[in-house]
């Protein structure tokens, strides 16, 4: 019995070992989970940040600052600042700048402002995240200029415009910059608003390509306060108004009409699946408007002899935004008009007709003395008898007229006079 007892009191003692583990167990894990969330709230509490961090804002550039103190305990963390759009900067705490340059490493603009935020990790893990801020450029705001806008047109103008910022004093002046890659360009050709303000630029053959992005910046100075700049990022291709197709040509091989052209002058070379292209083909019965991205139509509607005027257009199929159409060609003609034909043969035959005529009627003239016989000339009046009733008039006046001498008289005075005999019929 007593074997018996205390094979029961082992039993028992082991049953009681056992709950006491497993209570343990349970305590000892919710413990040290606290204890390890205490201690990763206490690193993070310490986690050395930098100081004096701030982020300054210029065309074109994104200067990240901080204090070059930097500590020991530093030396075993990552910092690093998402920037907006998911762009994510590693910096290298060791120095105590670093620059982010506009469209080299990053595509967005900045002239609205840009967010930020610090994050410092310890290994692979993420110790400390910081408040998302909004860095603005310095400067008045609302000075910047507004609603840009960029064409292009003539194949090689670009045609750029804004207005002046709502806040932007009386005297500010902007001046427009692009970049792309190493090309830098400044504007020598502004428009002026009413004020003398530069509120435009024509840029004629710019040294750039319309395919690849352009950095446009347009800075403002005035002398009551510093302006804010505006900057803008985009493909100019998706700005370019397309000029008609070149080379228009039409022909008739068989029974069918053939139209040919080439694709409109570009300032890049672009690919020819690029293009749409419009014909107009005006006819006696109306005009037809057909639709096509290849370089040749063919149709077999028309007549041969029938008079036709083509005049096309072209638009960007799929490498450009811009989905207007380009003005129409000048006029393209083929055939002829029956009626006008007519009319023309008319006119000529009446005007050589005429012609001959004329040449016929003046030769007959000639050749018959016609004209003399119809205008016959008036005699002219014999010379001799002239010239002897001329003599006969000057012999009878030397007659009638007799000089008397000077007579002298006494007083020395001196008269002198003619005698004039008068006719005995008087």
């Amino acid at each position: 019995m007593s074997s018996k007892l205390r094979s029961e009191s082992l039993n028992y003692q082991k049953m009681v070992h056992s709950l006491c583990l497993v209570f343990f167990i349970c305590i000892w894990f919710p413990l040290k989970t606290a204890c390890n969330q205490d201690k990763t709230t206490e690193e993070e509490n310490i986690v050395p940040l930098l100081k004096d961090f701030k982020i300054i804002l210029s065309p074109g550039l994104i200067n990240i600052t901080w204090n070059c103190n930097i500590t020991k305990s530093m030396e075993a963390y990552y910092y690093k600042v998402n920037l907006q759009k998911g762009h994510r900067v590693t910096l290298n705490v060791s120095t105590y700048t670093y620059i982010y340059k506009i469209p080299e490493k990053i595509e967005f603009t900045i002239h609205k402002g840009l967010s930020a935020q610090l994050l410092v990790f310890k290994s692979k893990n993420i110790v400390y995240r910081g408040e998302t801020i909004i860095y603005m450029p310095e400067g008045k705001n609302n000075s910047a200029a507004e609603n840009f806008a960029c064409m292009i047109y003539n194949v090689y103008i670009m045609n750029c415009s804004w207005t002046v910022g709502k806040e932007a004093p009386e005297d500010t002046q902007y001046s427009l910059v692009l970049r792309q890659e190493n090309v830098f360009i400044k504007c020598q050709d502004y428009r002026t608003d009413s004020f003398g303000r530069q509120v435009g630029c024509v840029l004629n053959r710019p040294n750039i390509t319309f395919k690849f992005k352009v950095y446009v910046e347009v800075l403002g100075l005035s002398n009551q306060t510093s302006i804010q700049f505006f900057d803008h990022l985009y493909e100019p291709i998706h700005d370019v108004i397309l000029d008609p197709p070149r080379n228009i040509t039409l022909t008739y091989n068989s029974d069918e009409l053939e139209i040919k052209w080439q694709k409109p002058e570009t300032h890049d070379k672009i690919e020819e699946t690029c293009f749409m292209y419009s014909i107009r083909i005006k006819h006696k019965g109306g005009i037809d408007i057909e639709e096509t991205n290849e370089y040749v139509y063919k149709t077999a509607k028309f007549h041969q002899n029938e008079k036709l005027s083509v005049t096309m257009g072209a638009k960007w199929q799929d490498c450009s935004n811009y989905q207007e159409w380009s003005t129409w060609s000048e006029p393209h003609t083929i055939g002829y008009d029956s009626a006008e034909l007519t009319l023309y043969h008319i006119l000529t035959v009446l005007g050589v007709g005429t012609a001959i005529i004329l040449i016929l009627i003046l030769f007959l003239c000639y050749r018959f003395r016609i004209w003399k016989k119809l205008f016959p000339q008036v005699p002219r009046p014999s010379l001799k008898l002239f010239y002897q009733v001329e003599q006969k008039e000057k012999s009878e006046q030397s007659k009638s007229v007799v000089e008397i001498p000077f007579m002298k008289k006494d007083e020395d005075e001196f008269i002198c006079s003619y005698v004039t005999e008068i006719p005995e019929n008087l």
